[in-house]
This record gives structure tokens, sequence and C-alpha cells, in this order.
């Protein structure tokens, strides 16, 4: 019986009792009293009833706000990534649309360069090149620093990709980013893989790159001299089921005092743990990394370095992507293994990387910290290649560079270069080819190869006859070729470019006209563009990697720079990746290095 029939029941019970004896008058008494306290008891669960329902209520408008409250926040975190695509693409588009009639102004410039001019007309050539450059260093640094920024604010949400990651690539992109800080501070910016380290893995590269973008531009911003060094070691298995891939990024910089280490990884530090006139920072970009790095199965520790400086590791759980054997490129010195290569550097653990690099492609490197130590090497052991810093001690490379070619004319010089710095311009023709440091391998491979068998030829009629613009290099390296492009200035440079080697290059206009033609032909080497009108050219790549048999050479030449683009490019199936605007130079030695793997293979 519920508690509000109660009354029904008492009436029932005090009309029996008027009906009995006096003897039930006690009786009626005690059942009154009962009655009374059930009243009681009833209107104490009336009340409890209220509140619980007022309870429930609140309950219910609560979960509404919570609700409310998520739906603003996922709504926020859909505009923030919409964003964020939106400004990535808007740089790449800027870059693309920059970088496209550069490649134009410069290939022409270049292809002038080549022709007979007069002391004045090559005065205004070499200007227009030199400044065209500069215009390309200064659009790199702002669309660096946007892509800094953006890195920053990227979501964290969303389960880590699993896809194939090319390491070295990875790695070389995020120190291009902070190549011109480094140099414009004197800092060293070195990195290192362990050979045992599989050079494609499957893992998320958005993510790896965020971590890796923030630790370095940590290290290059707390540094005041000295070196930022990243290395990646293969850890050994210890009961795991993947392997482990380790980073470490070593600084030489300020150090974290002992209160502080506790907090880094939380984003509430006290105070900056950073020295009167010195960086600030708070801490927040570390969160980012530990957050990523979780996400990716892995852990994150600082330590202080006792020689002074820090040391960030993390490690992240990994496999050997099945494309690694497919895709490595094979860097061998055919021909030139026991080669003598003289290193001039300052900085030791520089040369110490690069020695190690150079014996396993098994050269015998000899390491030289000033430019005397140099000469005195040079007068008692022959090289076949020289390859210098531009700043070392007692004489800057270009004074060492310039010194070789008067004594040893044979031996070419290789110059690395901090970027942005142009003292080598004036006597550029000394040098064998400059490169940007940090370098990247396979540009260091391409031009080295090329000046070891250049300067084999014997002779510098010999050597004419090979280089650069002329008709002879399709004849010792014979290719049908394929150039893919649209825009009318660009196919005008490339077509000019290949005919003075030789070559009678044929032209599409976009993918869908590649697709055609290679039905109908058979092409050595395709020059490939990536953005073009109808079918692109990753998509045209992966559709002839699909039908054809017999498979062409697929270079991407394009002016798709920014993080991600080079990668695109190899998963779509390209075989290399050349960036507009396009030094001539390194075309040449890219032509070379595919002919006589192409040699090969036939």
């Amino acid at each position: 019986m519920e508690i509000f029939d109660l009354d029904v029941l008492m009436n029932y019970i005090f009309l029996y009792i008027l009906s009995e004896s006096n003897k039930m008058f006690l009786v009626g008494i005690i059942l009154s009293m009962i009655f009374i306290a059930l009243g009681f008891f009833r209107s104490s669960l009336n009340s409890r009833k209220n509140r619980i329902i007022a309870l429930a209520q609140q309950v219910e408008t609560l979960k509404a706000q919570l609700e409310s409250t998520a739906t603003n926040e996922n709504n926020a975190r859909q505009e923030a990534e919409q964003s964020g695509q939106a400004k990535s693409k808007l740089l790449s588009s800027l870059s693309h649309e920059i970088r496209t009639p550069m490649n134009g102004v410069l290939g022409m410039a270049t292809l002038l360069e080549e022709t007979n001019l007069t002391a004045e007309q090559r005065e205004y050539t070499d200007t227009i090149i030199s400044s065209g450059k500069i215009l390309l260093n200064k659009v790199n640094e702002i669309l660096i620093n946007d892509m800094l920024d953006l890195s920053k604010i990227d979501s964290l949400s969303g389960i880590p990709e699993q896809k194939n990651v090319d390491l070295r690539n990875c790695i070389e992109e995020v120190l291009d980013m902070f190549a011109a800080k480094a140099a414009e501070a004197g800092i060293e910016l070195l990195y290192e893989i362990d050979h045992d380290v599989p050079s494609q893995i499957i893992s998320d590269s958005k993510r790896l790159q965020q971590v890796l973008i923030n630790l370095v531009e940590n290290a290059v911003k707390f540094t005041q001299k000295g070196e930022v060094f990243l290395g990646i070691h293969l850890l050994k298995d210890e009961g795991k089921n993947v392997p482990v891939i380790s980073f470490e990024i070593r600084d030489s910089g300020i150090g974290i005092p002992a209160q502080i280490a506790p907090q880094l990884f939380t984003g509430i530090l006290s105070r900056d743990y950073s020295t009167k006139n010195k960086p600030t920072g708070k801490g927040f970009g570390l969160v980012i990394c530990k957050k990523l790095v979780e996400q990716m199965g892995g852990q994150i520790k600082a330590l202080n370095r006792e020689q002074g400086g820090t040391t960030f590791q993390f490690s992240i759980p990994t496999v050997a992507s099945i494309q690694a054997a497919f895709k490595s490129v094979n860097y061998t010195m055919a021909g030139f293994e026991g080669q003598q290569i003289l290193i001039v550097v300052s900085n030791l653990s520089a040369g110490n990387i690069l020695k190690n690099q150079l014996e396993q492609w098994k050269l015998l490197p000899v390491i030289a910290t000033t430019g005397k130590q140099a000469l005195e090497i040079l007068s008692q052991v022959s090289f076949g290649l020289v390859i210098t810093e531009t700043n070392i001690p007692e004489m800057n490379g270009i004074q060492l560079a310039q010194t070789i070619r008067n004594q040893y004319p044979k031996i070419p010089v290789l110059l690395l270069n901090p970027v942005n710095d142009e003292r080598y311009k004036p006597q550029e023709e000394i040098f064998g080819a400059v490169l940007n440091k940090p370098v990247r391998q396979h540009l260091l491979f391409d031009n080295m190869l090329s000046q070891l068998r250049h300067s084999n030829k014997g002779s510098e009629a010999e050597q004419a006859a090979t280089r650069k613009l002329s008709e002879n290099f399709s004849i010792k390296y014979p290719l049908r070729v394929l150039i893919a492009e649209d825009n009318p200035v660009n196919q005008k440079w490339t077509i000019k470019i290949l005919s003075k080697m030789g070559y009678r290059p044929d032209i599409a206009e976009n993918g869908k006209i590649v697709l055609e033609m290679v039905g109908h032909e058979t092409y050595d080497l395709i020059l490939m563009d990536v953005q073009m009108p109808e079918m692109d050219g990753l998509e045209a790549t992966r559709m002839i990697r699909l039908c054809l048999d017999k498979q062409p050479v697929i270079i991407a030449m394009t002016a798709n720079v920014m993080h991600g683009d080079r990668q695109a490019c190899m998963q779509a199936g390209m075989d290399d990746y050349i960036s507009k605007p396009v030094e001539l130079g390194e075309l040449v030695n890219m032509l070379e290095k595919w002919a006589l793997v192409i040699k090969e293979r036939k």
C-alpha cells in the first residue's frame, strides 16, 4: 500500500475503535500515536522526494551544459584544424606561385650566363641571379616562420597515423627550417643517423616533425655558441615486439636549473629557466612534445650535460617500412672506393660525422681543422677531392680553395657554406660546387660523385666536353626524356637546357597527356612537375607505376617545397626530387646519376 493511502487506512481504524468497548481505548491511543508518526514520516518522504527531483533537474541542467561545452569545444577544435589546413594550403600556394616564375627568371639568367658575354653583361647577369636568390631566401624565411607558428597550434587530437616515413628526409626538412637562424648565430647544426637505423619507418611523420621542430627550436634558441646535434639510434629489443628508435637533441646552451627540471613537461614553470639577458621560455612546447610522444607510444626526458648544455631524448616504437629496400638510394662510389678525401672543418664533431658518412661509402677521409694543416697534408698525400667549410681558422675556406686551385689545379673543392653567406660569390668558379649547411645527404653524394668523375678525366678539354651544357653529355649519357610541365616559361627553359646537352625531349602539359604519351612511347626518364591541370604529377606517377611494364625513372621537378612535399613525391612512386628554382649544376648531376642507374638496369 502506498504512503498516500494512509489517510484512508486511519479512518477505517478509528471507525473500528469507536465501535468497540472501552478496552480498546488504550490500543486506540497507541495506534493514534503510530498514525501520527506515520504522518510525520510521510511528510519527510515527500520532502525528500521533492529534493531528489530538484537535484535530478539540476543534474540534467549540468549535463546539458557539459554537452553544450563539449560541442563548442569540438566545433572550436574543428575550426582550428580547418584554419590550420587553410593556412598550410595558403603557404604552400604562396611558395609555389613565387617559385614557379622565379624558376623561369633564374633559369633564363643561368642560360644567359652560359653564353658569350661582355664583362658588363656578365656583371648584370650575375646581379640578376644573386638578387633572385636573395629574394628566395627572404621568402623562405617568412614561410618558415609561419610554418613554425602553424606547427605549434596544430591539433593534438586524433589517432596517430601509421604511414611510410622517409626518416632522413623528415629530419633534413626540420633542420632546413633552422639553417638560417643557426648560421646567423654561428651555431653548428649537425645530425647523424646510425647505420643500423631503417631508412624508412612506419610512423606519424606529422607528429614526429612537430616534436623535432619544438626541440630543435628550443636548442637553437638557448644556445649562444657551439653546436646543436640531432642523433638517431636504434635501441636494442628488450623483450618488446617492435624495435624502438631513439632521438637525441643535444645542445651546448645554458642548461636547465635542477629546481626547474621536474616542471619541464607540465607547462607550469614558476619562472623562466633562462638567465638575465638570455632568451626566455615557459615550456609550453615541451608539453606538446610530451603529449605527441606519448600518443606515438613513446617516452621523453631531459638531461643536463656535465660539459654544459641540455640533452632531450625521446623514443618511439616503430617498424621498418616494406618500401625501405625498394626505395632506398644506392649510395655507391663505383670505381672510386678507397679514394682519399680531405675534410677541412673547424668543428671536430662535424668532421667526424662527415668522416663516418664517407667511410660508409667506402672512401678514405682525412680530417684537417685549419687551412694551414690542410695544405701541409696536401703536400704529403694525393687526394681526389677536398671538402671545406667557409669558416675555418687561419685562412677561410675561400682562401684555402684559391690556394689549392693555384697549387693543385686538378683537385676539385666542394664548399660547405652557411645559409645566406655570399662571400664566396666573387670567386664561385674556383669551387666544384657550393652546398648549404646542413648538407642534405643526396646532394653531398651527387656532387662528390660528379666531381670525382670529372677530376678523373685527365684534361681540362675532356672535362669541358662532359660538363654542363655540352651536347657530348647526351652522347655519354643517352636518355629518352619526357618533360611534364604546364608553365610555358619553364617548358622553354627546360627544353633549352636539355637541348644544349644534346637531348631532344618531349613535352606534356598535364598528367593525362603524360599517360597517353608513355602508352605509345618508351621513356627512360620523366621530369615531372607536381601541380598541373586535369591530373597532377602525383596521380600520374601512381598510374605509371601501376600500368607500365617497363618503368621509367621519374624525378619530381617542382615548386612544392613545403614540409612533406618531398615525401609525398616519394610515396607516390617518384625516384628523386629537385626543387624549383632549379640549379643548373644540380640538374646536370641528377641526370648523370640516374643515367648511370638506367644503364646498369639495361
